[in-house]
């Protein structure tokens, strides 16, 4: 029995189905674009004195995705990574917080996947999400390498939030109005591992592993013709079991607020500060965190007006309920980080960034630790 191909007309009401349920118009449908994307990350460690052991280590990241867009109203996104290197921080700082943002246990693994809708003055987001992309960030802060300038400790040690580099299920809804933003976001409380065997699908969310639930509160502000700012509140609340360090019973909750500003001082130079709050010390491992530092366009930044060069200081308070429970090498009980860095655009395609790090207290480690990396980065 010869099988009759399908009539192109039944594709095109397929597609309208399709598009409906999406929220796109019909008449739009086939405004469909791709565009793919992608990054890589090059680096290579020298730990000068102090830390676990004196030695070398050497990362790469790749970053492989594709943007879609479908007419105006919708988009989407995936991306996923692919990590190569020396990944084992306690055997050469022993830190917390991490030398390198780009250091992940897992060596595959897929990091978001979403659907966007617009709307007049909104967006609606779902899919594989992570809430580093969108909340607590610092756009003057992302210069900085040190992994604490990334997601706040009081967010990312204390419970299993999506951030870099595995991702959960999620929604988050983001409201644009005249002077600033409110936006919310609701996850699976577990992200999952995040070890060689996890490739991005081991969330849980519901039972002990709870929700997270997120709001952020951004204003813009205008302080003279040259020196603009932003300002953003938030917190969160985990719905999850988290057991005490002290008793090893577990209790429903836990919850942290923070804050982010910034600023720019001319137009060269900015600064930026943030901070986060836990106050249930005896479920948290970080109960205190801030970071404060500057970047500026160095002296011969007319000519050069991509480069930016910074210094920023990090500090990561850890309860004493977690610090006398664990048997960590130091006995102290905060983390501190000083970075200089600065980022050189070398031509089109490559950007360079050296970074020198003091690293005071590493928690699995006796000393102070010294370390200096260099970056190289191609987007293309």
């Amino acid at each position: 029995m010869i099988q009759k191909s399908m009539h192109p007309r039944y594709y095109i009401h397929l597609w309208a189905i399709v598009a409906t349920f999406l929220g796109l118009s019909t008449t739009h449908a086939f405004d469909l674009s791709v565009k793919p994307t992608g990054s890589l990350t090059l680096e290579g460690w020298s730990l000068f004195d102090g830390g676990v052991d004196t030695g070398e280590s050497s990362l790469a990241l790749l970053h492989l995705g594709s943007d879609f867009s479908f007419g105006e109203k919708t988009h989407a996104h995936v991306g996923a990574f692919l990590f190569s290197g020396d990944n084992n921080v306690d055997s050469f700082t022993g830190d917390f917080g991490v030398y390198s943002n780009v250091i992940t246990d897992s060596r595959y693994i897929l990091f978001t996947a979403w659907l966007q809708s617009d709307f007049q003055d909104s967006s609606f987001r779902w899919g594989q999400l992570a809430v580093d992309k969108s909340f607590f960030v610092s756009e003057v802060g992302s210069l900085f390498i040190n992994g604490n300038f990334g997601a706040i400790a009081t967010v990312s040690a204390n419970v299993a939030a999506p951030v870099f580099s595995v991702g959960s299920a999620g929604a988050e809804y983001r409201y644009n109005g005249q002077q600033g933003y409110f936006q919310f976001g609701a996850y699976a409380g577990n992200s999952g591992p995040g070890d060689r065997d996890d490739h991005g699908f081991n969330w849980e969310a519901g039972g002990e592993a709870g929700y997270l639930f997120i709001l952020e509160r951004g204003l813009d502000y205008q302080l003279n013709a040259s020196q603009s700012g932003t300002i953003k509140i938030g917190g969160y609340y985990h719905t999850g079991r988290f057991e005490s360090f002290e008793t090893n019973r577990s209790s429903t909750g836990l919850s942290s607020l923070y804050g982010v500003i910034d600023q720019k001082l001319s137009g060269s130079l900015s600064f930026f500060v943030r901070a986060g709050f836990n106050p249930v010390s005896e479920r948290s491992v970080a109960t205190r965190y801030v970071d404060i530092g500057m970047a500026w366009q160095p002296l011969f930044g007319k000519t050069r007006p991509q480069d930016l060069m910074g210094i920023a200081y990090a500090h990561t308070r850890f309860s004493n309920s977690y610090v006398e429970s664990e048997n960590l090498v130091s006995n102290s009980r905060s983390e501190q980080v000083l970075e200089i860095t600065q980022s050189i655009q070398l031509n089109e395609e490559w950007m360079m960034q050296p970074s020198l790090q003091w690293i005071i207290n590493p928690i699995n480690a006796t000393e102070d630790a010294l370390v200096g990396g260099l970056r190289l980065f191609r987007k293309f």
